[in-house]
């Protein structure tokens, strides 16, 4: 399956490997999954020594083969790409990705900081890489369509997978992120040919802080009355949370303080205007 050979977990590079591709990977904010904060630096960031197994960033991946999404910008930094200081890639996991009319796999990176720094300089390290655009070649199968069988859960005997399973279809559907839904087939994929515990989750560090990242965000926007839905994220959230001591709260306020930062500059934009309207609407009045 896989013609590249797989790196050690925590594998740490300066210099890009394989090409690494990211959808949108100029034209996208920061997800709020994309970084954790220090706690211990007010408006600095977490940054990973090298071989940290644990580094959470900007999520890329380099294929097996091409894979192809209609209008999508795509962009991928070449191999033998140097990063700038302050910025590593960690290698976590392998992915497996179902397209018509086969699967394939891909190995996931994250781009993340060594260095303390903001989140603004971060953002903007990563805009400033050198990405080149492209089109992920090949079959250009529709990567909107997420492919599932009658007997993808043959075989699964925790009930928590299969929870997982059908949750993973919603986010793929509700999401607005490519990368996103390469996350969300990678673990439906998973779950329907690994036949996985939820300790076989628990072992995957990584894959299980994108399903907590994803359900933590899918539990702010499920509505109360979809009581089945909202009964799930609830319970794979709370096992995450005690797993590894994460807070779905701190996303989510993480979320909303991006948003707010948002809101706050588009305010300073408008008030400018209005300024810059009356001191021109002032000059007419006296000067003409």
């Amino acid at each position: 399956m896989f013609t590249i050979e797989e790196p050690e977990i925590g594998s740490t590079f300066t210099q890009v490997p394989w090409e690494v591709h990211r959808p949108n990977a100029i034209l996208q904010e920061l997800y709020w999954a994309d970084y954790r904060l220090d706690k211990t630096r007010p408006g600095y960031l977490r940054y990973y020594n090298v071989g940290d197994r644990h580094a959470k960033g900007v999520s890329c991946f380099a294929p097996n083969e091409g894979i192809s999404e209609e209008n999508t910008p795509c962009y991928f930094l070449p191999r033998g790409t140097s990063l700038p200081e302050g910025l590593a890639l960690f290698y976590t996991h392998k992915m497996k990705l179902r397209f018509p009319p086969d699967f394939q796999g891909a190995l996931h990176f994250v781009i993340a900081p060594t260095i303390p720094m903001t989140n603004e300089n971060y953002e903007q390290l990563i805009r400033n890489l050198d990405w080149k655009s492209c089109t992920l070649r090949a079959s250009a199968e529709r990567m909107n369509e997420l492919i599932s069988f009658g007997n993808d859960l043959y075989g699964v005997e925790d009930f928590r997978m299969k929870k997982l399973y059908w949750l993973m279809e919603i986010w793929h559907a509700q999401t607005s992120y490519a990368m996103d839904r390469f996350h969300a087939n990678d673990i439906h994929t998973w779950i329907a040919l690994n036949k996985p515990s939820f300790e076989d989750l628990i072992q995957y560090e990584s894959r299980a802080y994108i399903v907590f990242s994803a359900l933590a965000q899918m539990n702010v926007n499920t509505p109360a009355s979809q009581i089945t839905e909202s009964k799930y994220l609830g319970d794979i959230l709370g096992e995450l949370e005690d797993a590894f001591g994460w807070k779905s709260t701190e996303l989510y306020e993480l979320g909303r303080s991006r948003k707010n930062k948002k809101d706050d500059f588009s305010g300073d934009i408008v008030f400018a205007l209005v300024l810059s309207m009356i001191g021109f609407i002032l000059i007419q009045i006296f000067f003409f």
